[in-house]
């Protein structure tokens, strides 16, 4: 059953995407530049991402997952560091987030694969 749900969920998502692509794409005023997220985040989600996924494929015999885990850890790491003033920059929680979304990203095509055996 739990199958059946993600099936259907993702089936309504991929038709949001696509909905929200098309309307993108046919309309002539259409601003991307309007929607898209702060350089800063985009820069969070990217290495989170690379060095998750860079990782991964460096290193075959590390589980993957803890991989993923160790980079969420070591970003939560950075944060905490700048409350206390230990290295520069602010404490802020869309990079916690960012970071979560990119490592979480690199990792989601292995969770499918696992889940579609």
């Amino acid at each position: 059953m739990p199958n059946i749900l993600i099936t259907w969920a993702a089936r309504l998502a991929l038709l949001g995407v696509f909905a929200v692509a098309f309307a993108g794409a046919i309309d002539p005023h259409h601003n991307a530049a309007a929607s898209a997220p702060p350089p800063d985040v985009v820069e969070h989600i990217g290495y989170g991402y690379l060095l998750t996924l860079l990782t991964i494929i460096s290193l075959p015999r590390v589980n993957p997952w803890l991989i993923g885990g160790g980079f969420l850890a070591v970003g939560a790491g950075f944060e905490v560091m700048q409350i206390l003033g230990l290295v520069s920059g602010t404490f802020q929680w869309k990079d916690l987030i960012a970071n979560t979304a990119g490592v979480v990203a690199a990792l989601a095509p292995l969770a499918v694969g696992r889940w579609r055996r």
